[in-house]
């Protein structure tokens, strides 16, 4: 979605109009009516980060490995989407209080160095209500057509050996989930990314994956978002 400089300018100025009047703008980000922006901390055992628990998922049912059936909180219709994207963040990108959130925040990946056994990355799985092409394992979501867009994630682990991708992301419960964006590494941090996307976050600090399993080269990781840049409905989902 390409941003107008005549948006961003208008954004600009709406936000400085609105602090000269005391106000206190929805978003610090610009444009306005951008979608609730991610990563953000869901650490459990902080309680007051989460607006509520549910005992389901908007993941209802996971078919395959390339598709989910999703069904919107409250309970909406079931939709089946299917597997466009698939890649990981080095470092991680949302905070749950494991021992690897030391790391998370936004820093740069040392362009040096390859990602090696003993890291911990994130990683995210896309999946689309129409994609370009069936078992698409895209990296930079090309694949992705049309939504509503749903990323699984979790955090792992690198170790030795492996396969060859995809990675299978793990199931069960608990699960964080909310409304947000997509993510990555700002260009500018006073502009919102622009896709909506509903996360369902997998929690859990022993997963692993091995390294010949990873997608491609890693994406770099975005700063936790926070205040009026994040949803309203983050959601621990429990048995």
């Amino acid at each position: 979605m390409k941003l107008t400089k005549a948006t961003c300018l208008g954004g600009t100025l709406l936000l400085a109009a609105m602090a000269a009047r005391g106000a206190r703008p929805l978003l610090v980000c610009s444009p306005a009516g951008s979608p609730p922006q991610s990563p953000r901390n869901v650490d459990p055992g902080q309680s007051s980060l989460y607006n509520g628990r549910s005992s389901t998922s908007i993941v209802s049912k996971i078919p395959s490995r390339d598709s989910i059936v999703y069904r919107s909180r409250p309970e909406g219709p079931e939709l089946t989407l299917l597997r466009c994207d698939q890649h990981y963040h080095f470092p991680i990108e949302t905070p749950q209080g494991c021992p690897a959130d030391r790391a998370a925040g936004g820093k740069p990946v040392p362009a040096a160095r390859p990602t090696q056994p003993g890291d911990w990355i994130e990683v995210h799985t896309v999946y689309a209500a129409v994609v370009s092409r069936k078992d698409c394992l895209d990296e930079n979501l090309k694949c992705c057509l049309v939504g509503p867009f749903v990323v699984r994630g979790f955090s792992a682990k690198v170790t030795s050996g492996g396969n060859v991708p995809p990675i299978i992301p793990p199931i069960g419960r608990p699960l964080a989930e909310w409304s947000g964006s997509n993510t990555g590494p700002d260009q500018d941090p006073k502009i919102c990314k622009p896709l909506a996307v509903q996360w369902s976050f997998q929690l859990g600090c022993g997963f692993e994956v091995p390294l010949k399993e990873l997608p491609g080269k890693p994406h770099g990781a975005r700063p936790v978002q926070s205040g009026d840049l994040v949803s309203k409905d983050l959601t621990l989902v429990v048995k």
